[in-house]
């Protein structure tokens, strides 16, 4: 649901064929009274797992790694000169390249692919809050976490809770919200962060993006999880009760989606 008077239509397609999967929306605003339009292009991607080089599939054919993500994103941009580049978190720790240089290549190229709003997910945690705020140093897009207090003051310092991205004329609001790490974490990295609530916390986040900044449009990236099983609370749970929320680009549980989720108008 919008907070100005437009109506939103979603058209999905998705670009798997580059298995970092590519997932490509196309948003167009329509003005209540229809005098006028806007668009703009959305492609995500989540727990791409530090997948730098290609791999071999059980068929043997080669998939995967950062080239052909690089030359999916810059083929679509060929023909949608609006676009906002997103990502749902774990884009750390899965392959060699994370356990010898320790994150920093994933931000370099993440860098060189332009992204503009990143979640964090559970593995970025993998080496600690310090080594994280260290190589988030680097990056060059937005880092959004809204329900973690972090106790590291860089860290703290570099993730911001949401921002706030115009896109043709669009005045999109994203914030991020980060499944519980008590279990998935270290006890001693555990101790560098405070978990708060992600409902509550998106219902504040919408609060100030919709009424203080008069956003068009709400997008939450999580790293919660689309199933049940795998979080405290989920995606599902989440459009159930945030219905402000236009759109929730998800990571965390790996769930291969068909066609997007339509809950609650979310």
């Amino acid at each position: 649901m919008l907070f100005l008077p437009h109506s939103l239509q979603l058209i999905f397609t998705m670009r798997n064929n580059f298995h970092n999967l590519i997932v490509l929306f196309i948003i167009v605003l329509f003005n209540s009274f229809g005098y006028s339009q806007s668009s703009f292009t959305l492609i995500h991607t989540n727990d791409t797992h530090s997948q730098i080089e290609p791999y071999l599939s059980i068929n043997g054919d080669e998939l995967g790694g950062i080239m052909r993500r690089y030359v999916a994103i810059q083929e679509i941009r060929k023909d949608e000169p609006h676009l906002l580049l997103l990502d749902a978190g774990d884009f750390s720790q899965g392959t060699p390249y994370f356990n010898y240089f320790g994150g920093e290549v994933e931000i370099r190229l993440m860098n060189m692919l332009g992204y503009d709003a990143v979640a964090l997910g559970n593995h970025e945690f993998d080496n600690g809050s310090a080594a994280l705020a260290k190589r988030l140093k680097k990056a060059c897009f937005t880092v959004v976490c809204a329900n973690y207090i972090f106790h590291n003051k860089k860290l703290s310092k570099i993730v911001k809770p949401y921002t706030i991205i115009t896109v043709n004329g669009i005045k999109v609001g994203i914030f991020g919200l980060l499944t519980n790490l008590q279990e998935l974490t270290t006890p001693a990295i555990f101790k560098e962060v405070t978990y708060l609530d992600p409902i509550n916390k998106a219902k504040e986040m919408v609060h100030i993006l919709k009424n203080k900044y008069q956003c068009d449009l709400i997008i939450c990236l999580s790293h919660l999880g689309v199933d049940a099983a795998k979080a405290e609370i989920n995606d599902i749970q989440l459009a159930e009760q945030v219905g402000e929320i236009d759109i929730i680009v998800g990571g965390h549980s790996h769930t291969y989606l068909e066609e997007p989720k339509i809950i609650n108008n979310v």
